[in-house]
């Protein structure tokens, strides 16, 4: 099993056309992130800030209210429950992540736990159920020290070569199901809004486009590579979020003109912005993080911190969001300012980690933020 990592990755070369729009900057160098031991983990927006411990959690009850019916939250607890050991109590709270959102990760975990307890036939029903919810990691299918034991399988290549299918079909909708929103009159800037993993593009894009529009800013809003539940479609992992970005960057400058981009990510889609901002120097004019947490691991280096330091940015996240979220946005606000950056912060009154009740105002706070009026 693994969990999904978000620190530092090289720059791709994917991106190279985009640099030459961009302004100058030295690429960082950073070692891609490699597969780790542990349960494959979808990315919802109240995912724990990176490097966090999980929590000792005894029992799925102490999940509550609206919670229980969150899919990432239940497989959150059911990594937790994986690590610690009790195997039957993870299988439960991946049982129900998959009933409530038909999550393709919780699957593939079950499998996990299966071949753990010698029940080979029963893993390869397992990863049939993932791969024909749209799982497609091979990378994670091909390393995974939990699956070494079925690995040599004949069917294993099915599996392989269906998971192969998945990505290229994830990745060839970027673009094709993306939402792009001209403006009013002459544009003046790209916003690249990336939406949460469990969520779409229409709900990032739309509470942006018409202030976006009244703006000059020419919207781009792609659809996440990899499936992430009942219609739902997330980032995978960092390198297909990058290129997934980079492909609609590309789309909207064909339709806009050669123009400065500015990013927006809600949730994981937040997490993506800073990420590019972080290791693409120059790419991103502005970009900002809406209660997806900042990774304190993306200024390590002297590079990102160069690269963050050429553009714009604004964390903003909701009181009523999870302490620990909160708590790690100003622990991003904090590092970032101890690097010699200045952020845009802002702590907004409302529920859960995404925009405030007042979405209108919020908006223009963000907006203003990046683009510097």
């Amino acid at each position: 099993m693994k969990r999904l990592l978000y620190g530092a990755v090289a720059p791709l070369l994917f991106l190279a056309p985009l640099l030459a729009f961009a302004q100058g900057g030295s690429k960082p160098k950073a070692t891609p992130p490699a597969a780790a031991g542990g349960v494959a983990v979808s990315t919802g927006s109240t995912a724990p800030p990176p490097g966090a411990k999980p929590a000792e959690i005894q029992d799925v009850r102490v999940l509550a209210g609206k919670e229980q019916n969150d899919p990432y939250e239940l497989e959150r607890l059911g990594v937790t429950f994986a690590q610690n050991g009790d195997l039957a109590k993870a299988r439960e709270s991946f049982e129900k992540a998959w009933k409530v959102g038909a999550l393709p990760s919780a699957p593939f975990n079950i499998a996990c736990l299966d071949v753990r307890q010698g029940k080979g036939d029963a893993a390869f029903q397992q990863l049939d159920r993932a791969i024909a919810a749209g799982f497609d990691d091979e990378k994670m299918l091909q390393s995974d020290k939990d699956l070494e034991a079925i690995r040599s399988k004949p069917k294993f290549q099915t599996i392989i070569a269906a998971a192969r299918k998945n990505a290229a079909a994830g990745d060839a909708a970027v673009v094709k199901d993306a939402t792009f929103v001209a403006p009013n009159g002459p544009a003046t800037a790209i916003l690249l809004l990336l939406h949460d993993a469990s969520s779409d593009p229409l709900a990032v894009a739309s509470p942006f486009l018409a202030q976006a529009r009244e703006k000059g800013l020419f919207v781009a809003a792609p659809r996440g590579p990899a499936r992430s539940g009942k219609k739902r479609f997330g980032w995978g992992s960092p390198e297909r979020a990058i290129a997934a970005a980079g492909a609609a960057i590309l789309e909207a400058r064909k339709r806009a003109g050669n123009l400065p981009v500015l990013a927006v990510g809600v949730g994981r889609g937040g997490m993506v912005a800073g990420l590019i901002a972080a290791t693409q120097p120059g790419v991103l004019a502005g970009a900002a993080t809406i209660g997806g947490p900042f990774d304190l691991a993306w200024i390590r280096s002297e590079a990102s911190r160069a690269a963050l330091k050429q553009t714009r940015l604004f964390l903003g996240v909701s009181l009523g969001a999870s302490p620990q979220l909160v708590q790690a946005f100003r622990q991003g606000r904090d590092g970032l300012k101890a690097a010699g950056i200045q952020p845009g912060y802002k702590e907004w009154i409302g529920d859960g980690p995404g925009l405030p009740a007042n979405v209108r105002g919020a908006v223009d706070e963000v907006l203003a933020a990046l683009t510097g009026h």
